[in-house]
């Protein structure tokens, strides 16, 4: 079956693009290598267990290039890392004692417990999408413990806003825009099971988001540092399942107004200090000229012929 799949172009909120989309139609194993085209692990979709991964996130995903690249690079290094780099004898052992997989896991996440919990949630991306797509139930909760920090995100106004901070989170890497951000309901958020379906589990981890396209209902995935936010936020709710995700419905319109001021805020900081260092460095250039041209002058010495 043929997929539409967008290339050329980047989302920003509400839709706008900063260059032109080119649309084709390709088949799902198409689009996984060309997703991994010229990169060392395109090598592992020569393992149909490892192609079915990136051909569930082909169909499923509207932009599935980064989600692709994220699950393989991944699932690459829990091959070598703890699996001697044979995922076959792997999954051959682990449906043999389901608790092999849980094993497995455990021992990637020990080799890697000096990191934080975003980027534990990262490495165990693809082996967690691998194990389930391949029939062997994993929990796709967090399996390691997050540490408490504070968060600095504020403003000169010092009006910091949760909602506001996790609705601006939840654009990142998702492909998402404002406006489908705010149509996402509990019940829209979950796991996937073996067919690339979601099932709705609010605790999940990677936590996938489902919501309707023009091609039909496609899947994204929530960041980790989005996804945590979103926990303690859902704590302090009495959520149902079809009650809106990431806001109250009353609310969500009031947390997009401010969290798209702070994105142009930020848009036009970022741009005063970029004007600021260029003239920083322009001047200083106008005045001791181009690099190397007072050499020979400030140090005494003859400039050669």
């Amino acid at each position: 079956m043929a997929i539409k799949y967008e290339s050329g172009s980047t989302y920003f909120p509400r839709g706008r693009e900063n260059s032109e989309a080119v649309i084709e139609y390709l088949e799902a194993d198409e689009i996984a290598r060309r997703s991994l085209k010229n990169r060392r692990e395109i090598v592992m979709l020569e393992q149909p267990t490892v192609m079915a991964v990136a051909t569930i996130l082909a169909e499923r995903v509207r932009k599935p290039d980064v989600w692709i690249r994220a699950a393989i690079s991944t699932l690459d290094r829990f091959s070598r890392e703890v699996c001697s780099g044979d995922l076959g004898a792997a999954l051959r052992d682990a449906k043999a004692d389901p608790l092999v997989a849980e094993m497995l896991l455990q021992k990637y996440l020990f080799l890697h417990d000096d990191l934080t919990s975003v980027q534990l949630a990262s490495l165990l991306f693809g082996p967690k999408l691998w194990w389930t797509i391949n029939g062997i139930d994993v929990p796709w909760s967090s399996n390691y413990t997050e540490s408490k920090r504070t968060h600095i995100a504020n403003n000169s106004k010092q009006d910091y806003d949760p909602k506001s901070r996790l609705l601006m989170l939840s654009l990142i890497g998702t492909g998402l825009t404002y406006d489908e951000v705010g149509t996402i309901r509990v019940k829209d958020a979950g796991s996937l099971d073996a067919n690339g379906v979601l099932v709705p589990n609010i605790a999940s981890d990677p936590l996938a988001l489902e919501f309707d396209t023009e091609e039909g209902r496609r899947i994204t995935f929530l960041g980790e540092e989005a996804r945590s936010a979103l926990v303690q936020l859902i704590k302090e709710r009495s959520v149902t399942d079809d009650d809106l995700l990431f806001a109250e419905k009353e609310d969500i319109d009031r947390v997009a107004q401010i969290a798209a001021a702070r994105g142009r805020d930020t848009i036009e900081t970022v741009q005063s200090v970029n004007v600021t260092l260029c003239k920083v460095v322009g001047d200083f250039f106008r005045v001791w000229g181009i690099p190397g041209s007072n050499f020979f002058k400030e140090n005494g010495i003859e400039r050669p012929k």
